[in-house]
């Protein structure tokens, strides 16, 4: 009997043992499984709000060019690039229809082009639009344009771009995709927008998205600018007064930028000099270049823009009802040579344009302002007043308008 009750208490112990012992590995399980449950659920979760698009695609034949731009279009930021699938499906000018799998190419921080053209089988981010929150990340609502470098020169135009981000979401498009100077809207957001952007060092017929629809004026020279990370078109006005550095918006194309549709025009920009020099920035309906020997810059005309006259110490906000004489409202602002970052924009419900620099506070104006449907090109320009030359530098414009 007593040999029993030990054989029996021996057991339960060894038993009670084990099943000490098996706790932590059960344990372990249990939160190994919770823990690749809530990596998925995170990845899902991921996966669910990651969307993407290609809105355009830009290519030429007989150059190994095919640059795009990826809009992101789910509340996911986009920065992982480098685990990245881009895949171009192409006619090689060599080996006929092939498929390539570019690198991002990794020289610069994120993957940035900073200017420079990628190296072949490579791609890389150029610029990103309105790139305030986060920089050198896409954000939703913002777009990026990707230059890269195939292997071979294209045989034709028919070309298919597929990009994969980092968690597996893919776009593919169809292979019909042409150059539009002002791209369509997307499946997402209704607005109509473009961009000039510096692409390469070259003329100014290879300026970028707004290019078809641009007139570039005085000599033009692009350069990396280290000071501001940033790739620069420097123009310089031919010597003698009168004459304009800059770029404007050909008349006979694009006359479509409107109060009552919100239309806004963003551009990075600097220029040489802060004497004997006019500048305007904004929406004129003269398209054409400033006028020459003429500080009423919107005299007889409708308009709205950053201005400087022949006189001005500093900044102004200058508009007009396209009868009188420019209206001059003075921003405090200090003219300088600096970097400035200057938006102009209409808010049709409060039936008014505005001007904002940098981080400065709007000016805005509901009167003497071209009416809500008057069309309008948009102009970046300065013009030398005396023999010298002036320059005006920009880094990016961005125009968009939200048609109804």
């Amino acid at each position: 009997m007593g040999l029993s009750v030990a054989i029996a208490g021996g057991i339960v112990m060894v038993t009670i043992m084990l099943v000490m012992l098996t706790i932590p590995n059960l344990v372990n399980t249990i939160f190994s499984i919770g823990e690749v449950n809530s990596i998925s659920s995170k990845v899902d979760d991921s996966v669910s709000k990651t969307e993407i698009s290609i809105q355009e695609i830009y290519k030429t034949t007989g150059t190994p060019r095919v640059n795009f731009t990826l809009n992101n279009e789910g509340s996911t930021t986009l920065w992982n690039f480098d685990k990245f699938n881009v895949l171009i499906e192409y006619t090689g000018a060599i080996s006929g229809k092939r498929t390539e799998s570019l690198s991002l190419w990794t020289a610069n921080p994120n993957g940035q082009c900073q200017g420079a053209v990628p190296p072949t089988g490579q791609w890389c981010i150029q610029s990103i639009s309105n790139d305030v929150a986060d920089p050198k990340l896409i954000n939703f609502g913002e777009i990026a344009n990707i230059r890269t470098s195939l292997n071979e020169n294209l045989a034709s135009l028919t070309t298919i771009v597929a990009v994969t981000t980092d968690n597996g979401v893919t776009f593919k498009t169809s292979g019909t995709s042409d150059i539009t100077s002002i791209p369509r809207p997307s499946s997402v957001d209704p607005k109509k927008w473009g961009q000039l952007i510096p692409t390469t060092a070259g003329p100014a017929t290879l300026h970028g998205l707004l290019v078809t629809s641009m007139t570039f004026d005085g000599g033009e020279a692009i350069a990396y600018d280290a000071a501001n990370a940033d790739i620069a078109i420097t123009s310089t006005s031919a010597g003698g007064a009168g004459n304009n550095a800059g770029m404007h918006q050909t008349a006979a194309l694009f006359q479509i930028y409107r109060l009552d549709q919100d239309a806004r025009y963003v551009l990075k920009f600097a220029k040489s000099e802060i004497t004997t020099n006019r500048l305007f920035i904004g929406f004129r309906d003269g398209g054409a270049a400033l006028p020459n020997a003429a500080d009423g810059l919107l005299t007889g005309l409708n308009g709205v823009g950053l201005c400087i006259n022949s006189t001005s110490t500093t900044y102004q906000f200058c508009h007009n009802d396209g009868v009188g004489n420019t209206v001059w409202d003075n921003t405090g602002i200090t003219e300088d040579t600096l970097v400035h970052t200057v938006e102009v924009y209409g808010e049709s419900v409060n039936n008014q344009w505005c001007v904002k620099v940098d981080t400065y506070s709007p000016f805005c104006a509901s009167t003497q302002i071209p009416a809500a449907a008057t069309r309008m090109w948009m102009n970046g320009n300065a013009e030398t007043t005396d023999a010298s030359t002036t320059q005006l530098i920009y880094y990016n414009a961005y125009v968009e308008l939200n048609p109804p």
